[in-house]
């Protein structure tokens, strides 16, 4: 489904079902302002292969995403894929329950629909790092080991390893079961946890171009990659729960994506 309008600068507005579904009033009002002075086309895809598309053949226009934090990293998930994520801004109005927003709130997004489209309109462009992980995903946020299944972990059995996941993470627990190897952890080639030094919890995300790790309750250690393996686990990254792997590793890239936020006095 799409409409468009014509002023200004062009933009391709996507907006999440779920959104819409929600609180469509916002959804509306956000789009009113927007369209009053931006170029406007709006569109609503009906599946994430709908969304690839709508991207894909965007042309010029800058992507504006209306959703949720989900959405948001769906958005700049496919923007990676095809290689066009630093081709510009992305705008952002926040819509959603407040715990599936944090994330936007955190990356310095006006969470208010009105203020959040005025943003998109007249803001400054925030560079941000993303962490990409070697299986292609990207990581706005962070990652958590083990994962916690947390109010914002997302539930929805969209994906076939959902259910088979959530039964990983209760065996795995937080602390190595018997018989198992506890996992290896590695910061650019460096050592800090494996059988001799287990770990127990981990956190990652990316800070002012560099990797964040913390281990248990120690001091962050800054890496450009960080490498997670030794037996079979899960993790959380933005609040998702991932597939069980043996093996991960995740790499920062600096400035890779900019989002537009309020101008800041």
């Amino acid at each position: 489904m799409s409409a468009e309008r014509s002023v200004g600068e062009p933009v391709l507005v996507l907006v999440s079902p779920v959104a819409l579904a929600l609180d469509g009033e916002s959804v509306r009002v956000a789009r009113d302002v927007l369209g009053a002075a931006l170029r406007v086309k709006t569109a609503v895809p009906e599946s994430l292969a709908d969304l690839d598309r709508l991207l894909a053949r965007r042309g010029r226009r800058r992507p504006v995403v209306i959703g949720d934090d989900r959405y948001l990293q769906q958005v700049v998930q496919l923007l990676h894929q095809q290689a066009t994520l630093d081709a510009g801004p992305l705008g952002l109005i926040p819509v959603g329950r407040s715990h599936r927003i944090a994330l936007a709130r955190a990356l310095g997004a006006e969470v208010r629909p009105v203020q959040a489209a005025r943003a998109v309109v007249s803001g400054a462009d925030r560079p941000l790092d993303l962490l990409v992980d070697d299986g292609g995903g990207v990581v706005l946020g962070a990652v958590r080991i083990p994962a916690q299944r947390s109010p914002r972990a997302n539930k929805t059995p969209s994906t076939w390893w959902t259910g088979l996941a959530g039964r990983v993470v209760r065996v795995l627990g937080t602390r190595p079961a018997a018989g198992t190897t506890p996992l290896r952890v590695e910061a650019d080639g460096h050592v800090l946890a494996d059988s001799a030094h287990p770990m127990h919890a981990l956190a990652l995300s990316s800070h002012d171009g560099s990797a964040e790790l913390r281990i248990d309750a120690a001091v962050p250690v800054q890496a450009h990659r960080v490498t997670v393996g030794g037996s079979l686990f899960t993790y959380e990254a933005d609040h998702a729960l991932s597939a069980p792997v043996r093996e991960r590793t995740w790499t920062v890239e600096p400035s890779a994506w900019s989002l537009r936020v309020p101008t800041r006095p």
